[in-house]
């Protein structure tokens, strides 16, 4: 008896494998109906995030960089080159301040009324050609000019 059974494993074992023979090549054969596509290659999403700049040159900014910060109107001089800045003399002008950031040093002038309550501030760096005069220092407190009759400094008001 024990080797009628197991003749019957082997011949059960045997149809179970050409069964599965059977099928894998009715799988790769089978030209009726086409595979569905495998979800490996696909990956999981990924997110975008949005550009929070443009790609602009810097000279496109140019007009933030001219108009007049201090002004309401934020009007100035046009980007296209407006009126040449400074005058000949330093009379009824006044230090309004200084900015020294790292080498750059800057001077806000005030004291010319463009409207009535509203003075006009301008700017100047060392080095600068500010009408008839050069910037020839600029400190914590003051400002000196050299022009046709010599040095001249500009203070803070009293």
């Amino acid at each position: 008896m024990g080797r009628r059974n197991l003749n019957l494993w082997n011949v059960l074992l045997l149809a179970g494998i050409a069964f599965l023979f059977i099928a894998t090549v009715n799988l790769w054969w089978n030209t009726k109906e086409p595979l569905a596509p495998s979800r490996a290659d696909k990956g999981p999403r990924m997110p975008t995030a949005p550009i929070l700049r443009d790609e602009q040159p810097l000279n496109q900014f140019s007009v933030v960089a001219t108009k007049n910060l201090f002004s309401p109107e934020r009007t100035g001089p046009s980007p296209a080159g407006g009126p040449a800045k400074g005058q000949n003399t330093l009379e009824g002008r006044q230090l309004m301040g200084t900015m020294i950031v790292g080498n750059t040093r800057a001077a806000l002038i005030g004291g010319k009324t463009v409207k009535k309550g509203e003075a006009a501030v301008e700017v100047v760096f060392l080095g600068e050609q500010w009408g008839d005069f050069e910037v020839l220092e600029i400190a914590n407190d003051v400002v000196v000019f050299q022009g046709k009759d010599g040095k001249v400094t500009l203070n803070f008001p009293e």
